[in-house]
């Protein structure tokens, strides 16, 4: 009786110095408690996620509902998703890679690109799509935009605090550059790029003609390039660390059913069979594969 009692004077004492760990839960046992997975998602990432007359459209809302329904086969419950947007600005709550260290979110699902040291507190996915790094400009700029050359006092768009930013930066260092910050950066900056105001954006592919498509361009209002992608691009989910089941959990969701098939089904869907999205997608996994 009497090391009972201490083993519990000593829990208690454990649990108030430590009350973190005392509290803590995995993502599954949340999910389990609560019936919602919380997932972050942003509204300027099309096709993967956007606004169309105020419902939320996109790759991830199609991908996070099967996912969804895959959960509550292993819990055996139902669960609702909530919606969360996420931005690229890490020092708002809203931060992607923050949201999910502080737990703001469960997931979150997008095209974040796998790092090899990803941020404090989260991990990536395996990959769920492949893209590459293209360059949008007005057609007849393809006369003057050299992307085999230094690029010299061509001004390149860019989006604030992106990879791609640092990737320009980098290998074009005698180019000009016109930085785009916040949610609405890319449709400005794609804008640009269409009216010649700049002599071309660099984006990944994908999201290139994912902002093309929401803004209904037309395939002869502007042009990718180069043919072959400047550098290839695997996306992840952002996921929190030291939570290995629910690694596990979602790594197998992607491997049995996120499939290129399956990307190019929810992508005839969402956008027409003869979108140039599906075109892209095939030819990015393409030219991407085994690299």
């Amino acid at each position: 009786m009497k090391n009972k009692l201490i083993i519990i004077i000593f829990s208690i004492i454990f649990s108030l110095i430590n009350p973190g760990v005392a509290r803590s839960q995995s993502v599954l046992q949340e999910i389990q408690q609560t019936g919602v997975l919380k997932v972050g998602m942003r509204k300027d990432a099309a096709p993967f996620g956007y606004v169309s007359s105020s419902n939320w459209e996109g790759i991830c809302i199609e991908l996070m509902n099967e996912f969804k329904e895959d959960l509550e086969k292993k819990l055996n419950q139902t669960i609702n998703i909530e919606k969360l947007e996420t931005i690229l600005d890490e020092d708002s709550e809203q931060g992607r890679h923050s949201s999910v260290a502080n737990k703001r979110v469960h997931l979150e699902c997008g095209p974040n690109t796998i790092r090899k040291n990803p941020p404090t507190g989260v991990i990536y996915s395996e990959s769920f799509f492949t893209t590459g790094t293209y360059l949008m400009m007005k057609p007849d700029r393809r006369i003057t935009v050299d992307s085999n050359g230094f690029m010299k006092g061509i001004l390149i768009g860019v989006l604030k605090d992106s990879l791609t930013q640092k990737f320009i930066e980098s290998r074009y260092q005698l180019a000009d550059r016109k930085v785009y910050p916040g949610a609405s950066g890319r449709a400005a900056a794609v804008k640009d790029a269409i009216a010649g105001t700049i002599d071309a954006f660099a984006s990944d592919g994908i999201l290139l003609e994912g902002e093309a498509f929401r803004e209904g361009l037309k395939e002869t209002q502007y042009s990718i390039e180069p043919n072959r992608p400047l550098t290839c691009i695997s996306y992840g989910m952002i996921l929190p660390t030291n939570d290995s089941e629910w690694e596990k959990t979602v790594n197998e969701y992607i491997r049995v059913k996120v499939s290129i098939s399956r990307t190019i089904e929810i992508l005839t869907k969402l956008t027409g069979a003869t979108s140039p999205l599906i075109g892209s997608t095939i030819s990015a996994s393409d030219k991407c594969s085994g690299l």
